[in-house]
């Protein structure tokens, strides 16, 4: 898990946008956002936390394959910060 705390403006355009953008389960207070990088699928899991922080929980890389996808499970703050950097400076994709 990966924390960044933004400015308020930040922090609610960025709210804003995985409201109106992202994908949300009922009960659940994250956010997935599907990110095609490179041809790979990466789906992000982020939650906006208190204070105007991001929490950034995990990521999942889904292969595509004719048998059915397979999933590889990103947890490496390294990987995603980068996610993270991308949603802020590139927006949410629709």
């Amino acid at each position: 898990m990966y924390l960044r705390q933004l400015t308020e403006q930040q922090y609610d355009r960025f709210c804003n946008d995985l409201a109106a953008r992202a994908a949300i389960s009922p009960l659940d207070p994250s956010y997935t956002v599907t990110l095609v990088i490179n041809q790979a699928e990466y789906q992000v899991k982020l939650q906006p936390e208190r204070h105007n922080t991001i929490a950034v929980l995990h990521a999942l890389r889904v292969c595509r394959e004719p048998d059915g996808p397979s999933y590889d499970l990103i947890t490496q703050n390294a990987v995603l910060t980068a996610f993270l950097e991308l949603l802020l400076y590139q927006g949410i994709p629709a």
